[in-house]
């Protein structure tokens, strides 16, 4: 009888609640042909089922009074054993859930996309030409000489003349570097051809500041004379020195410049500087 009433219970988990009723209420009398009954609530058992269970235990079963419909439902102990019939819920059994694997992803059955086309990574500009270089003698004073230098000058010139030389043409680059020899004697009270102070000469001072020359030469002079007598003192002692006369006297050298500076203490630095092609 115990496994009848497993089966049941079984069996009515399953069912939804108007057929637990049913099922409730035949159970029921079926048992109480067996003498045994179980209270149910009033609700859950048939008129008939009623019946039938008095019939046959000449009693009516007992009621549970206000039981809900989806309590359980206990049995009644009756003769020295419990018997727990059945249980009768309101509310519907959770429904089976079948699960449905998804289905595999479509296959992509397209042919691949060809490569892009790449186009060749352009050419790095080419690099700014060098700029062009300087004009030659651009910063020296080109003036054209002062008195007294041209007059040192046309001294110059009239021994060159004296001994079947041309004349030397008056180069304002020449003047230029000329000026810039004289001016650092007398700013640093120096006598020599190559400064001691930035060791500059004529030569490098003519390649610094793109003078062209093939060949080249200096004379340098100093004296205290007064004005009038200075241009003509160092035309004598420059003439009357054998290297400074060679100088005089090249007939390689076609160009010249001459510039004078005096000191503060009145002293006279001239320069002359030859070039040839």
């Amino acid at each position: 009888m115990a496994f009848a009433i497993d089966m049941a219970k079984r069996l009515a988990a399953r069912l939804p609640a108007a057929a637990r009723v049913s099922l409730g209420a035949g159970l029921y009398a079926g048992l109480a042909s067996y003498g045994m009954f179980a209270g149910l609530a009033a609700e859950q058992a048939s008129a008939g089922a009623m019946a039938q269970a008095v019939a046959a235990m000449g009693r009516e079963p007992p009621v549970v009074a206000g039981a809900p419909a989806d309590a359980v439902a206990r049995g009644w102990r009756e003769f020295g054993s419990p018997a727990v019939l059945f249980e009768v819920a309101s509310q519907p059994a959770p429904p089976l859930v079948w699960t449905v694997p998804a289905p595999p992803p479509p296959v992509d059955d397209a042919p691949p996309a060809p490569p892009a086309e790449t186009q060749p990574a352009p050419a790095p500009p080419a690099p700014a030409p060098p700029p062009p270089p300087p004009a030659p003698g651009a910063g020296l004073n080109t003036a054209p000489m002062d008195a007294a230098s041209q007059a040192l000058f046309n001294d110059t010139n009239r021994r060159r003349m004296a001994n079947g030389l041309p004349p030397l043409h008056a180069n304002g680059l020449l003047t230029g570097i000329a000026r810039i020899r004289s001016q650092d004697m007398a700013d640093h009270n120096y006598f020599a051809h190559v400064s001691p102070v930035t060791g500059d000469d004529a030569f490098r001072l003519m390649d610094r500041y793109g003078v062209p020359f093939g060949w080249a030469g200096e004379n340098l002079a100093k004296n205290n004379y007064p004005d009038r007598e200075a241009v003509s003192v160092a035309d004598e002692a420059l003439w009357n020195s054998a290297p400074h006369r060679e100088n005089i006297l090249n007939p390689h050298f076609t160009d010249g410049g001459i510039a004078l500076v005096v000191d503060a203490s009145g002293m006279s630095y001239f320069t002359i500087v030859f070039t040839g092609p």
